[in-house]
């Protein structure tokens, strides 16, 4: 079973990991992040100063996965121009979790029980690089819908909705 929790300051060192894993430069932070990089960027929103969810997925008690969510109309440029709605973002950092069903069961149980409730709304969107055909496929066995392609920094994209 799955189960989320906030995302917490002492969180950032396992933060700064995950973001230098291969698979979450790939298509997430291309970018490398030091510890006082991760700090400044997500400690607003654990403080709450930021209006955006952060969570931590559990699976048999072991961290494995982060996501947010956020109302498009407070990150206009995060949903290409959505402004009903929220926006999810997510990954699975550690490597051993790749490749078991868990992405898909981890944005499922967050979109519907915590992330739209949360916000109460009835619409999700998603974005995923048009390469990033395993996360592609998990938003649409979710039930996310293509909505338009777009372009964000340089890399084709896709935006999906899911509608409950």
């Amino acid at each position: 079973m799955i189960t989320f929790r906030p995302l917490a300051a002492a969180d950032f060192p396992l933060l700064t990991s995950w973001l230098a894993q291969p698979h979450v430069r790939r298509f997430v932070q291309k970018s490398p992040m030091t510890l006082e990089d991760v700090a400044a960027k997500y400690g607003p929103r654990v403080q709450g100063e930021q209006p955006i969810i952060c969570h931590v997925a559990r699976s048999d008690g072991a961290d494995f996965g982060y996501l947010q969510a956020y109302l498009n109309r407070d990150w206009p440029d995060a949903a290409d121009g959505e402004t009903e709605g929220i926006s999810v973002d997510l990954y699975i950092g550690e490597p051993a979790f790749l490749r078991r069903g868990l992405g898909r069961a981890m944005l499922d149980a967050y979109v519907r029980s915590l992330a739209l409730p949360h916000f109460a709304q009835t619409t999700a969107y998603i974005a995923h690089e048009l390469a990033n055909t395993a996360a592609l496929a998990c938003s649409k066995a979710v039930g996310f819908m293509p909505v338009r392609e777009f372009v964000e920094d340089g890399e084709p994209m896709l935006l999906l909705k899911l509608g409950v």
